[in-house]
């Protein structure tokens, strides 16, 4: 057996073990809430609720995961030409990797598995200016999106003296956001310098992988996916009995994705760190905390489970041949 065949033939068997851990993940999770009684739950607030609330926010995780994949592609065109396609299939792969892994660290794995070789470490630090996009996005929209809240409806009839304060520091966080993601070349310059970079001949010279055209499109990307989950728990939690008014649940849900986003979890405790942060925060709109934790444990299903399978598919029949466009 020459080295490419044997190194082919570990690959496919690391691949079994990475599927076999996730599925084992997603029986677990599932048999340790069966106690909870959600299936009962669900079929009640089926036959009662509004089922196509259901329907728009399933059609809503393809539209969320397409929006990435295109960014991802967009992140690899100085690189690599990807379709569209294989974009989504190494998407997909990175889920499952990462529902095992410290607040979904794993991902980056899955996503460059459809590379080239040569291009894996390279666009699995690019990955790091799409991740930064999308935690611009996710803590900017929680930190006004806590200040609102508070200000037009917690807090309405306190009169704070330090609001200006607040806000003003909410504008410097901003502009420090937006100035350090448009500043990122001099971060990857300084890390091609290092010893172990240029080893693996990681170079990071390329202009139009750090040109502005392409961050702002990134940017917004990550902008428009940001609104399509947040409309998704939005629709979750409306079929699931939580009455409020559409923009107070958005406000709510910024906050919702913020803890969740900068929050340590592992994923044998990820289902409960997210129920009980949407307990904490939704309850100040419902008493309905039943639908609250419905409505998390089915995004969580629809946004990470299904698509954990499907991607289960594509981790297994990866073969490290390299796959072009």
């Amino acid at each position: 057996m020459n080295q490419k065949t044997l190194s082919n033939f570990n690959f496919k068997y690391l691949n079994i073990v990475l599927v076999i851990i996730a599925l084992s993940y997603l029986a677990y999770k599932f048999t340790s809430y069966h106690h909870q009684n959600y299936s009962v739950l669900f079929l009640e607030i089926l036959s009662k609720g509004n089922i196509s609330l259901l329907i728009i926010a399933l059609f809503f995780t393809v539209l969320n995961y397409g929006l990435e994949a295109f960014k991802w592609q967009l992140l690899l065109s100085p690189l690599q030409k990807v379709n569209l396609v294989n974009a989504y299939k190494s998407i997909l792969a990175g889920i499952t990797i990462s529902i095992f892994t410290p607040n979904r660290t794993g991902e980056v794995v899955g996503k460059v598995l459809y590379l080239d070789l040569q291009e894996k470490l390279k666009a699995a630090m690019l990955n790091f200016s799409g991740s930064m996009a999308q935690m611009i996005c996710t803590s900017l929209a929680g930190l006004w999106g806590a200040i609102i809240y508070l200000n037009y409806f917690a807090l309405k009839d306190v009169n704070l003296p330090t609001t200006k304060v607040i806000y003003s520091i909410a504008i410097i966080c901003s502009a420090l956001a937006f100035l350090i993601y448009f500043n990122q070349q001099k971060f990857f310059l300084w890390i091609s310098k290092k010893k172990w970079a240029q080893k693996f001949r990681i170079s990071f010279t390329n202009q139009q992988q750090f040109k502005s055209s392409l961050q702002v499109k990134v940017l917004l990307l990550s902008l428009i996916r940001y609104l399509v989950f947040s409309t998704q728990l939005i629709l979750l939690l409306r079929f699931c009995g939580i009455h409020a008014s559409f923009f107070q649940l958005f406000l709510l849900c910024t906050v919702f994705f913020l803890v969740m986003w900068f929050l340590p979890s592992f994923a044998l405790t990820e289902l409960g760190v997210r129920g009980s942060v949407a307990v904490l925060i939704f309850q100040n709109v419902s008493n309905n905390i039943s639908g609250a934790l419905l409505a998390v444990v089915l995004l969580w299903i629809i946004n990470v489970a299904l698509p954990a399978l499907i991607g289960c598919f594509y981790v297994f029949n990866l073969t490290g041949k390299n796959n072009k466009a």
